[in-house]
């Protein structure tokens, strides 16, 4: 058979295209892959030579990434200012808590009397996302404690800080509905900063919250972490320890966990256990119905991870209920918009 001069290039052409074609797929595919794999869930690149970091640590310090991970959930506080005189000084925040300052309420940190303008900061934590944002669950030791909210006052002059002076009590008063008789006051224990607890008020006279049919009214001479809340009796009831049970690579030194509770303004911190190689809570009443959230950074991503579960009572030789959650990797803005709905 003979080819007219233009038909054979054409042919010898249309062989080549075909390998360029199939070398181009055969490129994408593996491409696809292994872009899939940064997706959401945490998988090392094969053959890499430093593998995920599994290592637990007896002490966490500021250059670890759980640190760095705590900072960035953070949020700004409100800020207000007051005139230190011989009149009361009123602060009403744009969220419906009021604080009164009575007259010369305020000394330096040498005890000196102080005059003139005075900066306030001001939080208030009534969602239990916020609550794992500032990382103050609801515990007093391995007790746990259901919050009416959780509030942040604290007075710099210039820069430096301000004190109550003695036998100064402010006033608060905030708007939670329902309120509830039981509630007492605590304090935050910041003497550690990897083991905050809330102690409970021991100065009665000078520290106490009285609840209204709309508001809690709360006299103190404490600043900084104040909490409204009540112990949940857990002496007459089964009890329970949630693990969260994860990949290796979620240690202590790059993530946070926390149990929280549905029904109840509560939420339990999970310690790393360096022993156990572990996210343990601390004591749990039986069932309740929960959502185990697992935060982490690793090598500048971040990850989420939650599982919801009732707390039961744990079978003969153990102590834990385990509860497997698999996070994977979201946007920090993700992990905010998440804990925003809790």
């Amino acid at each position: 058979m003979r080819y007219l001069d233009n038909e054979r290039p054409y042919k010898k052409l249309n062989g080549m295209n075909r390998k360029i074609i199939i070398s181009f797929l055969a490129a994408g595919l593996l491409a696809l892959s292994a872009c899939r794999k940064n997706t959401d869930v945490f998988v090392p690149d094969p053959g890499q030579l430093n593998g995920p970091d599994t290592a637990w640590q007896v002490t966490i310090t500021a250059g670890m990434p759980v640190s760095d991970l705590k900072n960035s959930l953070l949020f700004t506080p409100y800020f207000d200012s007051i005139e230190v005189n011989s009149n009361i000084a009123t602060i009403n925040t744009p969220f419906g808590v009021q604080v009164n300052f009575p007259p010369n309420s305020c000394v330096s940190a040498a005890g000196i009397p102080i005059a003139g303008k005075v900066q306030v900061e001001l939080m208030v934590l009534k969602k239990k996302g916020d609550m794992i944002r500032m990382n103050r669950p609801t515990t007093s030791f391995d007790s746990l404690l259901v919050t009416a909210g959780e509030l942040f006052i604290r007075l710099k002059k210039e820069g430096a800080p301000v004190s109550l002076a003695p036998n100064a009590k402010i006033n608060i008063r905030y708007s939670d509905l329902p309120t509830n008789q039981a509630m007492k006051l605590f304090f935050g224990d910041e003497t550690n900063a990897q083991l905050f607890t809330w102690l409970p008020n021991q100065d009665l006279s000078n520290n106490f919250v009285t609840p209204g049919t709309q508001v809690y009214e709360i006299y103190t001479n404490h600043l900084r972490w104040i909490n409204i809340a009540y112990g949940f009796n857990t002496s007459s009831s089964a009890t329970v320890h949630v693990a969260a049970d994860l990949a290796p690579y979620f240690t202590n030194a790059n993530t946070v966990a926390f149990t929280v509770f549905k029904d109840l303004r509560s939420v339990a911190g999970m310690r790393g256990d360096y022993i156990a190689k572990k996210f343990i809570s601390s004591t749990l009443p039986v069932g309740k119905a929960i959502t185990v959230v697992v935060i982490s950074k690793q090598a500048g991503d971040y990850y989420l991870g939650y599982e919801s579960a009732v707390t039961i009572t744990p079978t003969s030789g153990t102590i834990n209920q385990v509860v497997p959650v698999r996070p994977v990797k979201r946007s920090l803005p993700e992990i905010i918009a998440f804990l925003s709905t809790l």
